[in-house]
C-alpha cells in the first residue's frame, strides 16, 4: 500500500488509488476569491442558506479572468477553501463568544 508520498496519489477509504488535488493558495488568489464572493453577494447571489446554484462556476470564471493561467477548479479547490474559511471563522466566533479571554479589553484605548 502506498501512502501517497511524492507520487501525487493517495488511497481512498476503500483502498482505491485517487489523485490528490491538494494545492497551496497564494495570498493573491485568496484576495481575488474574497473579492469575487463579495461581488456575488452584492449582486444578489447570496441566499438565506448559502449561495444560489451556479455560484462556483461564476467564481471559477472570475478567477480565470483575474488570474490567467491558474489551475484552480471549482471543485475541489474553491469548495475546500470556503470550507476551511467556515471552519476557521466558526472557531474564532466560538472563542470570542465564550469569554475565553480573547478580545478587546475595556482598558485598551
Amino acid at each position: 500500500m502506498e501512502s501517497g508520498g511524492s507520487s501525487g496519489l493517495g488511497l481512498s477509504k476503500k483502498g482505491k488509488k485517487t489523485e490528490r488535488n491538494r494545492r497551496a493558495w497564494t495570498p493573491a488568489e485568496e484576495k481575488v476569491l474574497i473579492g469575487l464572493m463579495k461581488v456575488l453577494v452584492a449582486n444578489g447571489w447570496k441566499m438565506e442558506n448559502g449561495f444560489k446554484p451556479g455560484y462556483l462556476l461564476k467564481l471559477k470564471a472570475g478567477m480565470m479572468k483575474s488570474l490567467p493561467g491558474t489551475d484552480i477548479r471549482a471543485s475541489p479547490h474553491i469548495t475546500s477553501r470556503i470550507t476551511i474559511w467556515k471552519r476557521f471563522h466558526g472557531s474564532l466566533q466560538t472563542m470570542l463568544n465564550n469569554n475565553s479571554g480573547i478580545g478587546m479589553s475595556a482598558y485598551c484605548s
